[in-house]
């Protein structure tokens, strides 16, 4: 095995500006990488909003019913100050 004490570490290598290129650390090109390619962000749309309103109420609703059982369990079973003893 080589001796890995003269490699310099990637960051050192930026933080003095060196210029590193993809292919000398060994990863091809990528095209996602390609600043032509990145695609723009998403267009507002009426249908997108909707389903997007559609799915948070439908989470809103489901945490709120979470909610009310946790409250419902708390208040048939409420602490009592044993119960912090038996907890040990």
């Amino acid at each position: 095995m080589a001796d890995d004490t003269n490699i310099p570490v990637l960051t050192e290598l930026i933080g003095k500006g060196i210029e590193i290129k993809l292919s000398e650390l060994g990863l091809s090109h990528s095209p996602l990488l390609d600043k032509q390619k990145v695609p723009g962000p998403l267009q507002d749309s009426p249908a997108l909003e909707q389903e997007i309103r559609r799915i948070l109420d439908e989470h809103m609703e489901l945490a709120w019913q979470e909610i009310k059982i946790a409250i419902q369990a708390a208040g048939a079973n409420p602490p009592t100050d044993t119960d912090e003893y038996l907890e040990d």
